[in-house]
C-alpha cells in the first residue's frame, strides 16, 4: 500500500503480522508453563515419597536389635496406614511397603527395601534400601 509522505502509522499487514507473531510466542510460552507445572507436581510427589521412605528407614534404625520386631521378619510387609497422606497418616494416596531379606549382605544384617507407590497423572514408584542389624552383635 502506498503511503503519502505526511501519513504515519502502521499498515494493516504489519499489524496482522505482529498479532500472528505474538500468538505463536504466547502459545509456546503457555506450553512451557503447563509442562513446568506438571514437572513441579511430580517433583513434589517424589519428595513426599522420599520423606515417607526416610521416615520408615529411621523407624527401623531406631529399633533395638536385641529385641525382635515383626516388621523385620523376612518377607513383604504393608504399612497398616495404607493408603497414606504426605504426613504419614491414614486415608491418603501413597502406599508404603517393604521387603526384608535376612542375612544380606552378611549374617546378622537384613536388607530392607522400602517402596512408596502413588498415582498422580500416572503410577509412580520410589524405592530406598537400607541395612538393619537384627542381632545383638552385628560386628
Amino acid at each position: 500500500m502506498m503511503r503519502r509522505g505526511d501519513q504515519s502509522g502502521f499498515a494493516m499487514l504489519e499489524v496482522m503480522l505482529a498479532i500472528g507473531l505474538f500468538a505463536i510466542v504466547a502459545g509456546g510460552l503457555s506450553a512451557v508453563t503447563v509442562g513446568s507445572v506438571r514437572a513441579n507436581n511430580v517433583s513434589k510427589q517424589s519428595s513426599v515419597a522420599a520423606a515417607l521412605i526416610q521416615n520408615k528407614v529411621e523407624q527401623f534404625r531406631a529399633l533395638n536389635p536385641a529385641v525382635s520386631s515383626a516388621d523385620l521378619t523376612p518377607g513383604t510387609h504393608q504399612d497398616p496406614l495404607n493408603p497414606m497422606t504426605p504426613l504419614g497418616a491414614a486415608n491418603g494416596s501413597y502406599h508404603r511397603s517393604w521387603v526384608v531379606t535376612a542375612n544380606t549382605p552378611k549374617i546378622g544384617l537384613s536388607q530392607v527395601a522400602v517402596t512408596v507407590t502413588w498415582t498422580g497423572s500416572d503410577q509412580r514408584t520410589l524405592t530406598g534400601v537400607t541395612y538393619v542389624c537384627v542381632t545383638a552383635n552385628c560386628g
